[in-house]
């Protein structure tokens, strides 16, 4: 349940992201240069990492976004939707608001992102190509395919891959 939860969060957060992100790009790795690494992260930027190495590794036009949840916690992203990459950083109940000081937890991929595993597995891909790449979901939620090695994929309704959320193991 807990696990679901988490998921759910990820999901909610992303969802929550788009009304109030902007498009502005500049600077850093360009996605297409970009690589996921299950369980770790994006080239050499990694979950446990501070918020202050985003712009670094990934570049500038970054939107911090705090979504609060009932429980008075707080979810913090970066998002970019230029390059289709929110950085998430996990709840914190102590009023800081700089995430540039907190650790990332998960990174989750969407729309405009261009990189790819490297098994090549990349937005669009088919189901049939994850499996060939990962073997069977660890598990099946109502929305994505959960690998244990830290990887969630979510598909369309052609079974293409639509988000790839990569999160600690």
């Amino acid at each position: 349940m807990k696990k679901n939860n988490f998921l759910l969060l990820v999901l909610l957060s992303v969802v929550l992201c788009f009304p109030s992100c902007g498009d502005e790009e500049t600077g850093g790795t360009t996605p297409e240069d970009i690589t996921i690494f299950p369980g770790q992260g994006l080239n050499d930027l990694e979950i446990g990492d501070l918020g202050s190495e985003v712009a670094t590794e990934l570049g500038e036009g970054y939107l911090p976004v705090i979504n609060v949840g009932g429980s008075g916690n707080a979810t913090y992203n970066y998002f970019n939707v230029a390059k289709g990459v929110d950085v998430i950083f996990g709840q914190h109940g102590s009023g800081d608001l700089d995430i540039n000081t907190l650790p990332i937890q998960s990174f989750s991929l969407s729309d405009n992102f261009d990189g790819m595993t490297a098994e090549g597995i990349k937005l669009g891909s088919t189901e049939a190509e994850v499996i060939a790449a990962y073997g069977e979901p660890d598990e099946i939620d109502f929305w994505a395919h959960v690998y244990y090695i830290g990887l969630i994929f979510s598909y369309d309704d052609m079974n293409l891959v639509q988000s790839i959320t990569v999160l600690e193991i």
